[in-house]
């Protein structure tokens, strides 16, 4: 299962100036301070959307492992401790034969809420337009260590402001913008704390309180050989854990798919999946969510997404409210529905669950919204049909705004030989943020995507649009 959306084309390297000791931080190595379980730098380095990152500062007690994880390059500027110019200088020097005409990150280890997909806007507008992208924090101030340059032109900024002598030691970032005319610089604007950096105390503590954790959205194909599905999931998680997320979502209906029969697989092996999860969720150290089935005293089951912890923190299970008896299926026929909204709080954030066809209803949103969710976990099994990809972005997207969380929506990776009426899924595993920008979204194909969670951005959402305050209870007939 791999990683997606994978590298940006138009980027050949990141540059990340890591330079050790901060003199504001009681002399600590600001890189290597813990963010939601991470380091900062780690962070950094797992956001830059390339191959090649070069890393210019010590590489200290994690540098092998952060550079055999990350394929990551440890080096330093000469002579050491010479200043961010001569720091990016160095990191230059690693891509010699880089053409001009490619495009670099320029990045700065003390940023760890930057976001993959912000970067890659950065660096395919920078390769676009051969101008300089930076990131525009949230008070105005340019992110000189968040901008995408075209290489040739950082090569010649950089030999413009060099010492007469040779060098760049004590030359600060602005003296190299400031080479650029105003005609080759565009900026981005920083969403969430995005644009933070750590160079005080306060600064650490407000990314620590916005940095939520880290989700995997595990989008597999679901067979009908229950044993074969069970090594998918072991698999998935296994592979989400290296990744370092603290949730695990797979679909709906990852027991068994429809179209089988559910009341059987349900006797036979929920109890046998539910420890399963259990048991991944103890080994890997992470909360794992996924769709089951239970079975129900009239002859039914329930469609129930089971939540498991290590230590059984959180142990809980959702059934589906709503069924989907519309273009044509009848769930209501083997399904019986759940009527309790579920949530459930993991690293200082709360999440509310939903499942698949309660998408189309945005009452059971707002309602999880009220109950303080700042995310929505919706497994999937998407039904196949004319505009029903456009239906379910469509949703996804109005489900956002409506409650004005994050919503995380894992769907199931269609079986490519499946030629059945029942639904399988059609992939599309999305993330969607709080004013309804599609963050991040897989093809077809089972893959795997991470989001880290900023809890910021929700909180400026809900200030800029404040529709949970403003809902009003409508009189009845």
């Amino acid at each position: 299962m791999s990683s997606a959306p994978h590298e940006t084309s138009a980027t050949v390297a990141a540059v990340i100036l890591a330079g050790g000791a901060s003199s504001r931080l009681g002399g600590t190595d600001k890189t290597r301070l813990p963010i939601a379980g991470t380091s900062v730098l780690e962070r950094v380095l797992r956001t830059a959307p390339v191959g090649r990152r070069i890393v210019v500062g010590p590489s200290g007690e994690d540098g092998d492992e952060l550079a055999s994880r990350h394929g990551a390059r440890f080096v330093l500027e000469d002579p050491p401790r010479s200043g961010p110019l001569a720091a990016l200088a160095r990191g230059v020097d690693e891509f010699s034969e880089g053409s001009d005409a490619a495009t670099v990150l320029v990045l700065g280890g003390d940023m760890p809420m930057l976001r993959p997909e912000t970067l890659r806007a950065l660096a395919a507008r920078s390769a676009a337009t051969s101008r300089v992208v930076a990131l525009e924090a949230k008070d105005g101030h340019l992110q000189f260590l968040a901008a995408a340059w075209p290489l040739g032109r950082l090569r010649e900024a950089l030999a413009a402001v060099a010492h007469p002598h040779g060098g760049w030691a004590d030359l600060s970032l602005r003296r190299l913008y400031g080479r650029l005319g105003e005609e080759e610089l565009m900026t981005l604007p920083a969403t969430g704390a995005e644009g933070a950096d750590i160079d005080t105390p306060d600064l650490l503590e407000q990314v620590r309180r916005a940095a939520g954790p880290r989700i995997a959205l595990a989008q597999i194909e679901v067979s009908e050989d229950v044993e074969e599905t069970f090594a998918t999931v072991c698999g998935a998680v296994a592979e989400a854990a290296e990744e370092g997320a603290h949730l695990v979502l797979l679909p709906e209906a990852t027991l068994t798919p429809f179209g089988t029969d559910l009341r059987d697989v349900a006797i036979a092996h929920h109890d046998a999946f539910a420890q399963l999860v259990q048991e991944l969720a103890e080994q890997h150290s992470v909360v794992v969510v996924a769709g089951s089935f239970t079975p129900t005293e009239d002859g039914r089951v329930h469609n129930t997404v089971i939540v498991r912890g290590p230590n059984w923190d959180p142990h809980l299970d959702y059934r589906k409210i709503h069924l989907f008896d519309a273009f044509g299926a009848d769930e209501s026929r083997t399904v019986a529905p759940g009527d309790e909204l579920v949530t459930f709080d993991l690293h200082g954030t709360r999440f509310g669950i939903a499942t698949c066809y309660d998408v189309r209803f945005p009452e059971q949103f707002t309602a999880l919204a009220r109950r303080g969710a700042q995310a929505i976990l919706l497994p999937l099994a998407w039904a196949e049909g004319p505009g029903k990809r456009e239906q379910l972005q469509l949703l996804l997207r109005a489900r956002a705004l409506d409650s004005t969380t994050v919503v995380l929506a894992a769907d199931q990776a269609p079986p490519a030989e499946y030629t059945g009426k029942a639904t399988r899924g059609i992939g599309r595993s999305a993330v969607v943020g709080p004013l309804g920008a599609l963050r991040q979204e897989l093809g077809r194909e089972p893959g795997l995507l991470l989001v880290d969670l900023d809890l910021e951005e929700i909180a400026a959402a809900r200030a800029a649009l404040p529709v949970l305050e403003h809902h009003v209870e409508l009189p009845h007939e």
